[in-house]
């Protein structure tokens, strides 16, 4: 029915690997004609590693190994996107499109070794592989930095905004718990020992 109504599904597989969820299937979906659509709605966001976590949970959904292709996932980050936006000029690299352009390096050692080129950037990389990005044919990111543009002044503005949304969030909070308790710390605070040499 969904492929019928030309629907198409984005799925944003870190945010639902995140909060234990999964797409129930993506290539159940695909197979049946669905447009399938990658998406990035949360921190980190990384459409690389979101490849990456969407494989692996496509094969655990599937129970095979061959479930959840590279290729499959790599087409809806770009080509499924662009189907969805009714944009035959995004998504692709060929005359008529917008020269829409990521360079990623697998020069690090931390890369390993080049087996396939898009496989090995998904499975061993993420979205700081990137060195350049172009939009239309505009560089946007050079050589792994946006050009005129210091980005601490936007990354403290957006931990001060942070802040103020956690500790805002207890008064959506059905129980009102506080910030420390919805939030609390990957490991508590360690007691700190006094010891008092007149005992």
């Amino acid at each position: 029915m969904l492929a019928r109504h030309g629907v198409s599904i984005i799925h944003c597989p870190l945010t639902s690997f995140h909060y234990s969820g999964m797409l129930k299937s993506f290539d159940a979906f695909a197979a049946a004609g669905v447009n399938m659509c990658l998406g990035t709605d949360s921190f980190p966001p990384d459409l690389i590693k979101g490849i990456d976590v969407g494989t692996h949970l496509a094969r655990i959904v599937e129970g095979r190994r061959d479930a959840g292709a590279v290729s499959a996932f790599f087409d809806a980050a770009t080509l499924g996107g662009a189907r969805a936006l009714g944009r035959d000029d995004l998504g692709r690299l060929c005359p008529g499109a917008q020269a829409d352009i990521m360079v990623a390096s697998l020069g690090d050692f931390r890369d390993g070794v080049v087996e396939d080129p898009l496989r090995t950037l998904i499975l061993n990389g993420s979205a700081r592989n990137v060195i350049d990005t172009y939009v239309a044919g505009r560089p946007v990111v050079v050589e792994g930095s946006l050009p005129g543009i210091d980005l601490g002044e936007p990354r403290a503005e957006g931990q001060r905004l942070f802040g103020q949304m956690v500790h805002a969030y207890g008064e959506r909070d059905y129980r009102r718990r506080d910030a420390s308790e919805l939030f609390p710390p990957v490991y508590a605070p360690a007691a700190v020992l006094i010891h008092d040499s007149t005992a």
